[in-house]
């Protein structure tokens, strides 16, 4: 399986088993709404790496991210150098 863009985020396995939902927000944020990875695949750092991939994009794009997943918010503030990119609304 891989990991591969969507209209609003990434998602991994066809058809998708897990995903991240991501939305921009003015010129300057993406926003992470949600992630979800299915019940058998939880534990192998599937979600992780979705976080990471929108990381990626919203550095490839000079965005600021609003964690509003949880999940996402807990990637983020494990690591300071991704905890410099938190903003809010």
């Amino acid at each position: 399986m891989e990991y591969y863009q969507t209209e609003n985020g990434f998602a991994y396995g066809k058809p998708p088993v897990a995903r991240i939902v991501t939305r921009r927000i003015g010129v300057d944020k993406l926003a992470i709404d949600h992630t979800y990875v299915s019940a058998e695949l939880r534990g192998q750092g599937i979600a992780r790496q979705l976080v990471l991939l929108a990381v990626e994009q919203a550095q490839k794009e000079g965005r600021l991210i609003v964690p509003l997943c949880s999940y996402a918010a807990r990637v983020l503030n494990e690591n300071p150098a991704l905890s410099e990119l938190i903003t809010f609304l």
